[in-house]
């Protein structure tokens, strides 16, 4: 686990909100204070695509994508005023989560770990976190490592400056 804190606040927040960057990751909660406190839980509801043209809902993630939250998002935020506060909780989805656990030489299959972000904002400052979270046991630390080293270069190459806290 390794916090970075985004040195550009405005930039990143226009990448997240504005872009495609985030888009594939899955969202697991978020929360924005405004005016009022907003509250997103990301997981599907499965039953409700029940109705329409012999949807096979096994098929469907359980984690709705920013890509879907994220026009939601934009509009709670946007405006004059900055959010007095926001957590925004995300994680990789399994192809991106495949390479990553390939690229580490770990012994584990995409559906055992969740890879995460917690984004939060407070006080001024924007702080990502990463975190990792496995369904099954192991002692192997290869794949927290190499999302640890993943993250920070993904936003670098993506032009969004930090500094290690």
């Amino acid at each position: 686990m390794i916090s970075v804190k985004i040195s550009n606040n405005k930039a990143f927040m226009k990448s997240l909100l504005t872009t495609e960057l985030f888009d594939n990751f899955y969202v697991e909660e978020v929360a924005i204070d405004t005016f009022n406190s907003f509250y997103i839980d990301g997981h599907l509801h499965k039953e409700f695509f029940n109705d329409e043209e012999n949807t096979d809902t096994s098929a469907l993630a359980d984690f709705s994508t920013w890509s879907e939250l994220r026009p939601i998002c934009l509009d709670l935020i946007k405006g004059k005023r900055t959010p007095l506060k926001f957590k925004f909780v995300f994680h990789l989805n399994e192809s991106e989560t495949a390479k990553i656990i390939e690229k580490a030489g770990a012994d584990l299959f995409p559906s055992d770990i969740k890879l995460a972000i917690n984004i939060r904002f407070s006080n001024g400052e924007l702080v990502i976190t990463t975190g990792t979270a496995f369904s099954v046991f192991t002692l192997d630390k290869s794949i927290e490592k190499a999302w640890d080293c993943y993250f920070p270069s993904f936003l670098e190459s993506n032009e969004i400056t930090l500094q290690y806290l």
